[in-house]
């Protein structure tokens, strides 16, 4: 019977780990995602007369059925009148919302993810290597985990391989999706009890323009010729100063969903390559609907973010979505009394 085996919460720096199960006042949250995002707890403790109050920076230790889960540390909590605690934990992903500047030089995202979790101070691991060379940047005033999602973004256009971020136990790991493909499905008389489907184009670009803006520089005038200028006057002469350079990409979209159009900045000093690459770069990101899907499970531990299911479901399939793997993108477990059950967001390929 699956139960949960272990909750402990310890104070850094002291030696007593109080066993907190019996005093578990509601069900446990636990939340992961792909996109950069620290794993999240959540759960609730009676107030006992025992001595024991949670602190932030408390560690807790989550297992559930003798498999460890969740090891990270308190950040929030608040207690009202009925005497209970409502925490929130993190795990050690949290710490890549630490920001910093940093010169990338050429390297991997191997790399740059060792380097940014040593700064970061946490355990971690590369489960999965990139060979690919990125080229060196300059990260000005960021966060770890917006430096990282650039060189994840740039090897995946390079390579085709999606890499994201796991926390596993409390050590931060570099792995390639999919991390696992699971041979039991998903759907219709297997761990599904409900699901939710969309198809949206409302943040959809099918026409991209990318415009470079040049001014011309002012001619310098001596002092005694100087004329003060009205304002009608000043912002006249910038518009003849200002020359605007314009390319334009177009999807196969436009004469069904109608024109749906965004404006991009070029570089200052951008050629018409350069730009033009910029236009097919954001139409192919933007250009296609978005599927949401979300699946109610009876849930194991392996239905986690990173790992893909085969998903069967006959009303999916009516509608023009078929049976095949897909991956979850992002986890919510909700654990009570002898059940694992949660909603799982998964990634529709088209």
């Amino acid at each position: 019977m699956m139960t949960v085996t272990m909750f402990t919460i310890k104070t850094p720096g002291t030696k007593t780990t109080w066993d907190v199960r019996d005093i578990l006042e509601s069900e446990i949250k636990w939340t992961t995602d792909i996109d950069f995002a620290a794993g999240e707890l959540t759960f609730k403790l009676v107030e006992v007369d025992e001595g024991f109050t949670p602190k932030n920076g408390d560690e807790v230790r989550f297992c559930w059925d003798h498999k460890k889960v969740f090891r990270g540390k308190i950040f929030k909590f608040d207690y009202d009148q009925s005497e209970v605690f409502s925490i929130t934990a993190y795990d050690n992903l949290r710490y890549f919302k630490n920001q910093d500047s940093l010169i990338w030089p050429v390297s991997t995202i191997s790399q740059r993810f060792t380097k940014a979790a040593k700064l970061a101070g946490v355990p971690h691991k590369v489960v999965d290597k990139s060979t690919h060379k990125l080229v060196a940047e300059v990260c000005d005033s960021k966060s770890y985990f917006d430096m990282l999602k650039d060189s994840f973004k740039a090897t995946r256009r390079a390579t085709g391989h999606r890499y994201f971020l796991y926390c596993n136990y409390g050590t931060v790991e570099l792995r390639r999706a999919p991390s696992k493909r699971m041979k039991y499905y998903m759907g219709d008389g297997s761990y599904l009890t409900g699901f939710s489907y969309s198809r949206s184009i409302e943040d959809v670009a099918n026409v991209v323009r990318v415009v470079r803006t040049d001014k011309k520089k002012k001619q310098q005038t001596s002092s005694t010729s100087k004329v003060k200028l009205t304002s009608a006057q000043e912002k006249a002469a910038e518009v003849k100063n200002t020359k605007l350079t314009t390319i334009t990409k177009k999807g196969n979209s436009v004469e069904r969903w109608g024109k749906l159009q965004v404006v991009e900045k070029a570089k200052d000093k951008a050629n018409v390559a350069q730009m033009k690459a910029k236009a097919a770069s954001i139409l192919k990101s933007k250009g296609k609907q978005a599927h949401t899907l979300k699946l109610d499970v009876l849930a194991t531990l392996n239905m986690i973010p990173g790992n893909e299911y085969p998903v069967k479901i006959k009303s999916l399939k009516d509608i023009g979505v078929g049976t095949k793997y897909l991956l979850i993108t992002k986890a919510t477990h909700t654990f009570s009394g002898t059940t694992d059950q949660a909603e799982l967001e998964m990634k529709v390929r088209w």
